[in-house]
Order: C-alpha cells, then structure tokens, then sequence
C-alpha cells in the first residue's frame, strides 16, 4: 500500500485517504459483499474492539457502509466494470461510483468518560497491518457467488473532493460507455402492463388494492376493493413503484430537485429494507394458512441476526386479523429502535392522540427506543408475538398481551411508563419533534387498508428517523403517488374498457395530484 509512517496518526492508523478499485461482479450479492475494511476499531461498536466494519456492494448495487447504500442512480451493474472510489476524512467517509457521489456516511467522535476529551471515530482509518481488501467475511461464499474480478487498485494518502475524483478516474478510467448506453436503453424497453414484473397475468394499476389504498381510502369502504388487499402484495407493489421513482432519472430531476442527496440515499435505503421485507411477508402469508409457524420464525431470526448497525428490518405481523408492522433499526451493536406501525382505528388505544382541529390525529407508529438488541431478537419473544398475529377473537385480547406484555419486556418496565419517560425527555429537548425517533401524527384509516397505510406510514416514519426533513418526505410520497398514476395512465392503453367505479377511481387521483 505504500504507506508512510509519518503519514499515520498517533494510534497508527491513516485517518485521510482515497481508495480506487475497479471490479466487475457477475452476479450481485444476495446479503453484502464486503469490498474493503480498514481493520478492527473499537469505535466501531464491537466487543474489546473486534469488530472491523467494512464497506460494502449491497444486494441493490449500492456501494456503502453501516446501512447507507447511496442513491438508486449510482447503484452497481453486474457484468460491467464499475470504478468504485472510497474517500475518508475525520468525520465522514464517501464512496462514488463511476465518478458520481453514492453514499455519504457521518463519523461521529464521541466524549470520553469525563467528558473534557474527545475520542476519536477510527471507524473505516487504515491499520497498515490489518487491513484487507475483499476479505472473505464467515465462510467467503458470498465472494466466490458473485464472481468478482479486479483490474485495478490503488490507494492515496490524500482526501480527494468530486472534482478531483473525476480527475483522477479521467486519468485511468478505460471502459466502453457506448455499450453502457445501449444495456441501458435495452433495460428501458417495455411494452407491456407495468405490473408485469410481479404478475404473470397482472391487472391494470388502476385495479390493484394497493393504488386503491393510496388514492380511494376514503370512498371504497362497503365495496369489493374494502379489504381486499394483503400486506405482501402491498409490499410488492410499493417497491416496484418507489424502484421507478429512484430509478428514472429525467422524473426526479424535475420533481424531486428540491431533496438533497442524503434524502435520495435513504429512499434508496429504505427501498432495500422493502425488498427483504416481501420475503418475509410472503413467508408469513404462506405459514398463517398453513399452521406452519416455524417455518416464518426460523427465517425472521436469521434475518435479524444478520442485520448490522444502521440496518433496518420491517417484519409484517397482524392484530384481530388486521395487518400491523413492527421496524426494527439497528442503532448499535447492542440496542435498536423498535416500532409498532397499526393504521386500524379500533386497535389504537394504546397509541397517542393528537388533537389537530377538525382532525384527530394518532401516532401510528409507537417508538420504542434503546431497546436491547438481545431482546428484540429472542425467539420466545416472537414466538408470543406469532401467537397474537394469529389469534382473531377480541375475548382472548391479542392487544393486551401484545403492547402490555410484548412490548413491556422489551423495555423491561410497564409500557406506559416507558411512554411517559420518552415524552418528559421530548419536552425537556424542546418538544417531539426534536426527537430524532419521535413519530409524527398522522390520519387514521377510513376503510380496510391497512395492508397498504401500514407501509405508508412506517415508510414515512423511517423516512423521518433518517433525517429526512418534513417537507422532503412530502415530496417523496408525492412522487411515489405520481408514478403510480402514470403506471396507471400508462395501462390505460392496454385496457379495452374501464367501468364507471374504475373511471371513478382514477378521476379521484387525478384530482388529488393536480
């Protein structure tokens, strides 16, 4: 690596540098694929300091760390060459993708023990003796499935900016752009219903539960659309939608011009939590008609353990045969923010209120934070909560058992005394919305869509626990809502006739997006 010890900071490590690799992956990875570590640092959160966080090619082909995958736009494309340049400095660590800016991840020193020094984050600094580049993580399989090649590798004892990055890839960067563009224009190409991807024999958008959910809550209750959705279509649904959103250039530069890049790196994030979520949403539709229980806890607990710091994971649930959510984000190795998202007005008795004249509003989701990691991944605790998914008679009150029992033992006191600790705390801090976990209120259900509002909302939430500011997240879901009437108008091409209630439908979402 050619580094100099005069270079090195005073815990031997190199603090500032810039890292250029070019790879080609034939496959992208199923979980990550880990692509560089500086060495273990005790900053990073793990025991005795062990632990060596890594820089990462995620399943979406975004290229980050500790959560943060950067943005759609940028995202890794197997069978290519990609140039992937990794810069650090104290405080923030960046990593860009064929010259352009992909994640963005914050270092944060923290006080000592007596508060009057500060420490240090040597997460990602260089330890000439330990660090790696594709180190083989557990048993390296993840490596070997995704086919890695290298053609080039280099490192610099100087923090390079984006102009310089496109500088210096100008220098050594040799690929074929031309082709780029025509793999892309081929990717582009569709002629056919644009719930294809899901559906071998998809409807019209306009017919989905879902669209139906987004746009018509309020007038389909009593109607063959009341109810008729599930949570696992729902998360199918939504993520090819927010996909396109991320994905189609022109789209986001003409409405989303006002979201900055850490608002369309968490999109991006979060799109990737979604993704693993239709799993197990799958898994748990597939194992509530058949009795087959284990089956969903087995593959829930695997998940979880693979979750790392700053990974979220959204496990569909259910209460008296209404579709609920829990979130789970991983703030550090030992604790996580956990999150009950439920969107069904009879069922939030236990969630607050907020009076917002003529409405009133509830916090649907209820934030549980510096819960134990231990604790949030015990197999007795969700083997109760599979337990309350299941019950469907209100005389065995699933409720009780799930928020003052469930709930109760992951913050290890009585639930409400958990609640009312967490609001003096907002208040001495200047109010809940100076709360980085505080929930925003929010408009309960009108019909049976809690499939769809559940996702919605918890979206929403993790959108605000990411530091995206309100009226970004507004912006967002205007976009998630515009492309699904355009998905529709499109659709609407391909349908021979549309029925009075259907041409209803779309009037009412054009008129809420004009």
């Amino acid at each position: 690596h050619g580094i100099s010890p005069w270079t090195l900071e005073e815990d031997g490590r190199l603090h500032g540098y810039s890292l250029v690799l070019a790879l080609r992956l034939d496959a992208l990875p199923t979980t990550a694929l880990a692509l560089f570590h500086g060495g273990p640092s005790g900053a990073s959160g793990g025991v005795n300091g062990k632990v060596a966080e890594a820089v990462q090619v995620y399943k979406n082909g975004g290229v980050g760390a500790l959560g943060n995958c950067g943005t759609a736009a940028t995202a890794l494309k197997p069978g290519r060459w990609t140039w992937i340049v990794v810069t650090r400095k104290p405080g923030e660590l960046i990593t860009y993708v064929n010259g352009r800016r992909c994640a963005e991840i914050k270092l944060e020193s923290k006080a000592k023990g007596d508060g009057k020094k500060i420490e240090v984050n040597a997460t990602f600094a260089i330890d000439p003796k330990q660090c790696a580049v594709l180190p083989a993580l557990g048993d390296g399989g993840e490596r070997e499935a995704c086919g890695v090649a290298v053609k080039y590798l280099a490192l610099r004892t100087q923090t390079w900016n984006d102009d310089k990055v496109r500088e210096e890839l100008l220098k050594i960067r040799n690929t074929d752009e031309f082709q780029d563009d025509v793999e892309d224009f081929k990717d582009a190409v569709a002629d056919h219903l644009s719930l294809q991807p899901l559906y071998g024999k998809p409807p019209p958008v306009h017919l989905h539960p879902a669209f139906c959910a987004a746009f018509a809550d309020h007038c389909i209750e009593g109607t063959g659309l009341d109810g008729a959705g599930a949570i696992h279509t729902s998360l199918e649904f939504f993520a090819l939608v927010l996909k396109r959103v991320l994905s189609n250039r022109a789209f986001s530069t003409l409405f989303g011009a006002s979201l900055t890049h850490g608002d369309w790196q968490a999109c991006n994030a979060l799109l990737m939590a979604v993704d693993d979520a239709k799993k197990l949403a799958h898994r748990f539709v597939h194992s509530l008609s058949n009795g087959q229980g284990r089956m969903f806890l087995s593959q829930l607990i695997t998940s979880l353990h693979k979750a790392r710091v700053g990974d979220v994971r959204i496990v569909p649930s259910g209460l008296l045969h209404a579709p609920i959510l829990f979130l789970l984000e991983r703030t550090s190795q030992a604790h996580c923010r956990f999150v009950v998202v439920c969107t069904d007005p009879a069922l939030l008795g236990w969630h607050s209120a907020v009076p917002e004249p003529p409405k009133l509003r509830y916090r649907t989701c209820l934030v549980l934070e510096q819960v134990p990691w231990a604790r949030a991944t015990n197999e007795a605790f969700w083997g109760l909560a599979w337990y309350v998914a299941t019950v469907g008679s209100p005389k065995a009150r699933p409720d009780q058992l799930l928020y003052d029992v469930l709930l109760s033992y992951l913050v290890d006191r009585p639930l409400d005394d958990a609640l009312q600790a967490a609001d003096a705390a907002a208040s001495a801090a200047g109010g809940s919305s100076a709360r980085p976990g505080a929930a925003p209120p929010m408009s309960v259900q009108k019909s049976a869509t809690s499939h769809y509002r559940a996702l919605s909302h918890g979206f929403r939430y993790l959108l605000a626990s990411r530091g995206v500011h309100r009226a970004a997240r507004k912006r967002v879901m205007l976009m998630v809502r515009m492309e699904m009437l355009d998905m529709a108008l499109h659709d609407l091409s391909f349908v021979r006739t549309a029925s009075r209630a259907e041409r209803r439908i779309i009037g009412i979402a054009c008129r809420q997006i004009a």
